[in-house]
């Protein structure tokens, strides 16, 4: 008679061929969701840090044009809207054309959503929100840039509607002084709730669906100035409604 616990008998062979319990399977799953859970949030972490380093690349160029376009007419372009927020197809076209950069043909109301258009027109964090899309009240375009280049000369200013709280700060005509030319934190808006902000530059996943942000949300901006240099300003150095304000209007503020 033969032994099922002899060695390499009957029963040890079926002991090698014995599946998952129910419970064991359950044990792993819960170790494969636990261990996606805690990668999601590294991945997003890598994806905006990525995106972060595109928004940065952008602002460099723009601040590069403007330095070609001083070089060849002796002061840099100027203000030419209303709304520091948004950038006219004119400014892009500056832009486009001493950089050698593509730029959308026709009327900016037949211009593609910001995913199809070239990406250099677009702060990325903008370009993938699918917030304030197409043209402005005020004729322009919302790219998560702004142009504060000669701030002093804009209608706002000169007809009495906005005060510069620190002109010194602000990139002149001639460029006598350093100042800002490009940021990426567009505005202040005052309303009946907490003050909020235009920036795509935010520390939170979930966004307004008029990618207004209010202000403990707001990770930070770039800045370029009239030297050629960019900088990352965090929250933590932003004095708003303070030392940081470049135009006082009627609706808020506008920050640098």
């Amino acid at each position: 008679m033969l032994s099922a616990t002899k060695s390499g008998g009957w029963g040890a062979r079926a002991s090698k061929g014995r599946g998952f319990t129910l419970i064991e399977l359950l044990v792993v799953m819960v170790l494969i969701l636990a261990l996606a859970v805690m990668a999601v949030p590294n991945a997003i972490k890598g994806v905006r840090k990525a995106r972060k380093v595109g928004s940065l690349s952008n602002l460099r160029t723009f601040v590069q044009a403007d330095i070609l376009y001083f070089a060849d007419k002796g002061e840099f372009p100027p203000m030419d809207t209303w709304v520091p927020s948004s950038i006219s197809t004119n400014r892009l076209a500056i832009v486009a054309d001493y950089c050698n950069m593509p730029i959308p043909a026709g009327s900016v109301t037949a211009w593609p959503k910001r995913r199809k258009q070239p990406a250099w027109i677009n702060d990325p964090l903008a370009r993938d929100s699918g917030k304030a899309e197409g043209m402005t009240v005020g004729g322009g375009l919302y790219t998560g840039y702004v142009y504060v280049g000669r701030l002093d000369e804009s209608p706002m200013a000169k007809m009495g509607l906005g005060t510069i709280t620190h002109p010194e700060h602000a990139a002149d005509r001639k460029n006598l002084r350093r100042g800002v030319l490009w940021a990426t934190l567009l505005a202040e808006f005052n309303s009946s709730e907490a003050r909020r902000y235009e920036c795509f530059h935010y520390d939170t996943v979930f966004a307004y669906p008029d990618f207004v942000f209010k202000e403990p949300e707001i990770e930070g901006f770039y800045r370029g100035w009239s030297d050629g240099s960019a900088e990352w300003v965090p929250r933590k150095l932003i004095s708003f409604g303070g030392d940081d304000v470049q135009i006082r209007h009627a609706m808020g503020n506008y920050y640098y």
